[in-house]
């Protein structure tokens, strides 16, 4: 299939691409012999909305300023990525993809007033012992400055065969271990703990955009396989860099994240970071410290 590029003036509806993304018939992998061709998406002009923002702040516990939270333009670019996503030329159905890494790298500031442009652009995947990866990739730029990008990574989980000695070991794989606290590391560890309530699923869904039934009820995630709702891995990672970071807004940071086991809601959750090169390493957990859900690093640029 020929590349696919789209030009939006506003961003579009994801309430109208959702049911496409539900009722869809696509394979969960892509077919052998096919190729995911170039996917873009722009919108450009887009003005930030304040109580948008306000409200993004308020989910997920950025203090408020002048400028925007790091985590914020994967917001304003969630409408591209359903766009592309739903679009004829993605292969793959949507629901059942899983982010499972997320790196975001901010090379200037970005004021509240900004005028931004967003690109946002896809192809291709590799092949893991897992199944299908594929990064997508958004760049934000203000007076043809390039000044935030992001890529996140995508898996589509191929199925195993799966005999009486794995138990629970295939739904528990794509979480491996969180670094652990050894010799290896500074010997100080800094912690903090919040509560995710149970509504904190919707509460970021309609912020976000991100209206994936495992967010919203625990009756709507049981039919994707969970007990409970679970939170959004984005949610997750905003309020980690809101602790991090004490607003997520240095000019020059990067941020690498690793999403391991989901939170399932409510929970409480501990952070623990500690020094590293240039930064802080991350690692959160649930309640006893023990079960990873995103891991990563922290640094300013």
């Amino acid at each position: 299939m020929d590349s696919v590029s789209m030009h939006f003036a506003t961003p579009p509806s994801v309430w109208r691409q959702y049911p496409k993304a539900l009722l869809a018939r696509r394979p969960a992998l892509v077919p052998d012999g096919r190729v995911v061709p170039m996917i873009e998406a722009r919108l450009e002009g887009l003005s930030v909305d304040s109580g948008h923002l306000n409200e993004y702040r308020r989910v997920c516990g950025f203090a408020g300023d002048d400028r925007l939270p790091l985590t914020y333009p994967h917001v304003l670019a969630m409408p591209l990525h359903m766009a592309m996503l739903t679009s004829d030329a993605f292969p793959v159905k949507l629901l059942g993809l899983v982010h499972v890494r997320n790196s975001i790298r901010s090379r200037a500031r970005i004021a509240q007033d900004d005028v931004l442009d967003l690109h946002c652009h896809l192809s291709g995947h590799r092949e893991t012992d897992r199944g299908q990866e594929f990064d997508l990739v958004t760049e934000c730029t203000v007076a043809d400055e390039a000044v935030w990008s992001e890529t996140s990574t995508f898996l589509a989980r191929r199925r195993k065969l799966r005999d009486a000695s794995d138990g629970d070991s295939a739904r528990a794989a794509p979480a491996t271990s969180a670094p652990a606290m050894n010799d290896e590391q500074p010997r100080t560890v800094r912690s903090a703990s919040w509560h995710a309530d149970a509504n904190i699923g919707r509460r970021y869904a309609a912020v976000s955009g991100d209206i994936n039934p495992i967010h919203i009820a625990d009756v709507t995630a049981r039919l994707f396989g969970f007990d409970q709702a679970i939170a959004h891995g984005m949610w997750s990672l905003a309020r980690t860099v809101a602790e991090l970071d004490g607003g997520g807004t240095a000019d020059a940071v990067a941020i690498d994240a690793s999403f391991k086991l989901p939170i399932l809601l409510p929970a409480w959750v501990n952070l623990h970071s500690w020094e590293i090169t240039g930064g802080r390493g991350f690692a959160l957990r649930d309640a006893a410290g023990e079960k990873p859900h995103v891991t990563g690093s922290f640094s300013r640029t």
